[in-house]
């Protein structure tokens, strides 16, 4: 048999060398968890999720003590949802006439459900109060709701609570387009979930990128709007005021209008401030050159606050609430775009006072 050349041998042992190298690198970021590659927003999102029929998805029925981490923005929440997937555990739905739609500022993300508006409004009544957020939601799925629940238990008042990101394009199937993107990228191939891959792509991304975000004096992160993906969430979309978008959101709200009059339901309307335009100051002095995306989010809400008043609902854009008190206390989560507890406690005050007025 003939001999391995030395020159040979001496490659093979190095290669050898490497990969065992490379072994002992990943099995410790795999039983340390120290450097193990964590998960993305989406896979986060869909081990919270299944799929339905009308909504598109919803959160899972009967969670539990159901524990979500997001390392990367250091938050977290503990979910607990009712058979219908929403955090109403022990509220009953015929006997409550108060109902919150919205997404996820309505819902809670990153808050425990004792702190988000609803309960607050709730505590403060000392009535059950039905909270039917959910993240990711938009008009089409806030319309879906109307028809099924508010159609169906009748409450007396409901606040509907949109955001900036609601003044999107349109589309009755988006439930199911969100289900099934969030599927697809929950699944990777075995290399991508490797330290080592994560370690290299997160390196190249990092020196190759144009910075998407900046870090405000308050230690906020702000988002360059102009820069953030259509489907990331962050804001409007940027050609909303000169797409057909602008006409289908606000044909949606006039429906939901005429849908709350047929059942004798008051509605009450709140326009939810994106972080970047509570904190619009520190916007413009970040991105001087980007702050068109801003003015349509005002715009948009300017006219459909026209809409609700002209059908004698009122509207209240809490955008120059969270403006007043963002130079006294962080409103938000530092690197997350949802408020935090502080956030709450001023939309809960300020529905709270116009209910109070109404």
């Amino acid at each position: 048999m003939q001999k391995i050349k030395p020159w040979l041998q001496n490659l093979l042992l190095m290669l050898a060398g490497i990969i065992v190298g490379l072994l002992i690198v990943e099995t410790f970021a795999i039983t340390t968890g120290v450097a193990a590659p964590q998960k993305s927003k989406a896979q986060i999102f869909y081990d919270f999720i299944e799929p339905d029929a009308q909504l598109g998805y919803k959160p899972k029925s009967n969670l539990r003590d159901f524990n979500t981490v997001w390392k990367e923005a250091k938050v977290a929440e503990v979910a607990n949802t009712d058979s219908y997937g929403f955090r109403n555990v022990g509220r009953d739905y015929t006997k409550s006439n108060l109902y919150f739609i919205g997404d996820s500022f309505t819902w809670g993300q990153w808050v425990s459900e004792e702190k988000t508006f609803p309960r607050l409004v709730e505590s403060e009544l000392k009535q059950p109060v039905i909270n039917l957020g959910v993240p990711g939601y938009s008009f089409a799925q806030y319309e879906t709701l109307f028809n099924e629940f508010i159609a169906k238990y009748k409450p007396n008042t409901v606040i509907l609570s949109i955001v900036a990101n609601d003044l999107t394009n349109y589309s009755a199937d988006i439930g199911k387009k969100i289900y099934n993107t969030l599927k697809e990228r929950s699944f990777s191939p075995w290399y991508e979930k490797t330290f080592l891959y994560q370690f290299v792509l997160k390196n190249n991304k990092t020196s190759l990128q144009v910075p998407i975000s900046k870090e405000a004096k308050n230690g906020l992160t702000l988002f360059n709007l102009s820069l953030a993906q259509p489907e990331s969430g962050i804001g409007v979309d940027s050609d909303y005021l000169t797409s057909d978008g602008v006409v289908k959101v606000e044909a949606a709200l006039s429906r939901i209008i005429k849908l709350s009059k047929e059942n004798q339901v008051k509605l009450f309307v709140f326009l939810v401030p994106s972080k970047e335009s509570s904190y619009i100051n520190d916007y413009i002095e970040l991105f001087p050159d980007d702050i068109a995306l801003l003015k349509n989010e005002e715009v948009g809400y300017q006219r459909l606050c026209a809409i609700a008043t002209s059908e004698e609902v009122t509207c209240v854009n809490l955008t120059d609430n969270f403006r007043k008190n963002s130079n006294q206390e962080k409103l938000y989560f530092d690197i997350d775009g949802h408020w935090n507890f502080a956030g709450h406690q001023l939309a809960a005050k300020v529905i709270l006072n116009t209910l109070n007025n109404s």
